[in-house]
């Protein structure tokens, strides 16, 4: 029982001997570089997702304006087919150079913009535009009941058809066409 006594009485100086345990405070600044790498490359990330959001916008601003002013036509004016029709090429001019789509009229107009659409479109949008098209050349009235399927595929043209970044008379080797 004594070397018990003695091993608890060397425990108890043992123990008397150590430092309370303090607590500290870890500090969170200054940061470790993982967490700047981090940081950077979420500011990154940030930066360059608005850069697309604003080119993007800049890119699809035509394509609003002409949704705009397709909604404004209404049926009561004579033209309406030629102006749904000015309005469709002004906004592929936006996109496309214009000595590529000045000679198209009629059926490779027609072509021309369902060739912009998804191929499971295609076959719709062909059918809805030739419509629009065969009203432009009419002597008479046009047709009063086929306005809204007309604007209908117009609109749905300048929402789904994909188009490519304007190429410049520069890219293209163009001179003065």
């Amino acid at each position: 029982m004594q070397v018990k006594l003695r091993s608890m009485n060397e425990q108890q100086q043992l123990l008397s001997q150590l430092n309370d345990i303090h607590k500290t405070s870890a500090q969170a600044w200054p940061a470790a570089w993982g967490w700047w790498l981090v940081g950077l490359l979420a500011l990154a990330v940030i930066v360059g997702l608005f850069f697309w959001w604003r080119r993007q916008r800049r890119f699809n601003m035509p394509r609003r304006e002409a949704i705009s002013e397709m909604k404004q036509i209404d049926d009561k004016s004579n033209d309406w087919p030629s102006q749904m029709n000015q309005v469709l090429k002004r906004a592929a001019l936006a996109y496309y150079p214009r000595y590529s789509l000045s000679g198209l009229y009629g059926q490779r107009w027609t072509q021309f913009m369902v060739e912009r659409v998804s191929r499971s479109q295609q076959p719709q949008m062909a059918k809805r535009l030739n419509e629009l098209q065969d009203m432009l050349y009419q002597p008479t009235r046009p047709d009063p009941t086929l306005f809204n399927s007309c604007q209908k595929a117009a609109l749905d043209w300048l929402k789904k058809a994909r188009f490519k970044h304007a190429v410049s008379v520069r890219e293209t080797g163009a001179n003065n066409v």
